[in-house]
């Protein structure tokens, strides 16, 4: 019978889904590995106050902006019986 390890801290996760660090290890303790179940879940990164990102998270944000697909919207067709 095999027992499965859990970590009773929180994992931080960046927003392109590299982990942080869990609260364990900020608290002194040991982390049971990242890949392992963690009791207390999974939050985003988030540096307070909250418009303010972490390095690697504003990295990401910016590089998914430049490599993003130019928005062109798609208007509808002018009908001109609708039309003044």
């Amino acid at each position: 019978m095999v027992v499965a390890s859990s970590c009773s801290g929180c994992l931080v996760v960046h927003r392109d889904g590299l982990v942080a660090f869990c609260t364990e290890e900020l608290d002194g303790g040991h982390c049971a590995g990242y890949d392992h179940h963690h009791l207390a879940g999974v939050m985003p990164c988030r540096v307070a106050p909250l418009v303010v990102r972490c390095w690697h998270c504003q990295q990401v944000t910016q590089l998914r902006l430049m490599l993003a697909e130019p928005f062109v919207p798609r208007l509808p067709e002018r009908d001109s019986v609708l039309a003044n």
